[in-house]
C-alpha cells in the first residue's frame, strides 16, 4: 500500500504548502501509517516550486513516520533533493518511456539503493492497447537493466484509465496486469486504482470491486487513500482469498484492530 494523500492536487495540501503548516502534513502522514500504508507517496507538483517543495515534504514526513517514501514527481531536481534527504530505500514514482523522462532520471538513479516504478507511457503518449503497455514495458526493462535494477524492484504502472470515458478500459488493464505478470513474473504491478471510476458516482463501490479483480490478475502493489475502511477491508479479503495471506494473519489483525467493524 502507497498512501496516496501528501499530493499537491489535492487543495487541503497544496494549502499546507502555501502555509508551511508542517503539522497538516505530519498529520496525514502518520494517520496514513496507522492505516497501514507501506509507503508515504509524497506529490511536490507545484508550478516553479517543486524542488524546494519536495525537500520540504520529504523533511517534514520524516519527522513522523518510520516508513519509506514514495518519491511522486516527474520534476529531475525535485528527485534530486529527494535523494539527498531519504533515510530510507525510496520508491521512484515514475520513471516513463518517455525519452524526456528516463533519460534524466536514470542517470541520477545509478547506484542509488531504491525501487522504482516503471510508467507505462511512451513518446506516444498514454497507451491505447495491451501491445503499446507491453513494448513500453520491454523498453524500459532494457534501460532499468542498464541502470544496475533487478527484476525484484521493478513496479510496473499500466495506467489505469476512467471507464466513464472508455467501457473497455477495466478489463483491458486487468489483461494487462496479466501479460506483464506472465512475462515478467519476477517485477511487481501497481496501478493508481482509483483512476477507474473518475466522472462516475459511488466512486467507492467501483473501486473496491475494481481492487478486488486487479488483484486476482496479478496487481500487488496499490497506489491508494489507506484511511478508506472499504478499500482496505477489500484488499485484506481479497489477499486472504487469493492465499497470498498465509493462515490469514493480515485479515485477523486487521479484524482485532476493528478495521471490519
Amino acid at each position: 500500500i502507497v498512501g496516496e494523500l501528501i499530493n499537491m492536487t489535492r487543495k487541503p495540501v497544496e494549502q499546507a504548502w502555501t502555509d508551511r503548516d508542517e503539522e497538516a502534513i505530519a498529520s496525514l502522514a502518520r494517520r496514513q501509517a496507522e492505516g497501514g500504508a507501506d509507503y508515504i507517496d509524497v506529490n511536490s507538483g507545484v508550478p516553479g516550486e517543486e524542488a524546494d517543495c519536495m525537500a520540504w515534504l520529504v523533511d517534514v514526513v520524516q519527522k513522523v513516520v518510520d516508513l519509506p517514501l514514495s518519491i511522486d514527481t516527474s520534476h529531475p531536481e525535485a528527485l534530486g533533493r529527494a535523494l539527498e534527504r531519504v533515510q530510507k530505500a525510496p520508491l521512484i514514482n515514475s520513471v516513463s518511456a518517455e525519452e524526456e523522462r528516463w533519460s534524466s532520471f536514470l542517470p541520477r538513479l545509478k547506484g542509488v539503493s531504491c525501487r522504482v516504478v516503471g510508467l507505462l507511457v511512451g513518446d506516444g503518449g498514454l497507451p491505447k492497447t495491451i501491445q503499446d503497455r507491453l513494448d513500453n514495458a520491454t523498453f524500459l526493462m532494457e534501460k532499468f537493466g542498464e541502470a544496475g535494477f533487478a527484476d525484484e524492484d521493478v513496479f510496473f504502472d499500466p495506467c489505469v484509465m476512467p471507464i466513464s470515458t472508455d467501457p473497455g478500459a477495466g478489463a483491458e488493464l486487468l489483461d494487462s496486469l496479466r501479460e506483464l505478470e506472465k512475462q515478467w513474473p519476477a517485477t511487481h504491478r501497481i496501478a493508481a486504482v482509483s483512476n477507474v471510476s473518475f466522472g462516475l458516482p459511488v466512486r467507492s463501490l467501483l473501486n473496491r470491486s475494481f481492487i478486488g479483480l486487479a488483484m486476482a490478475a496479478g496487481l500487488d502493489a496499490a497506489i491508494l487513500n489507506p484511511l478508506d475502511k472499504g478499500m482496505v477491508q477489500t484488499l485484506r479479503a481479497a489477499d486472504a482469498l487469493l492465499g497470498k495471506d498465509e493462515y490469514c494473519r493480515a485479515y485477523l489483525q486487521a479484524y482485532r484492530k476493528g478495521i471490519f467493524a
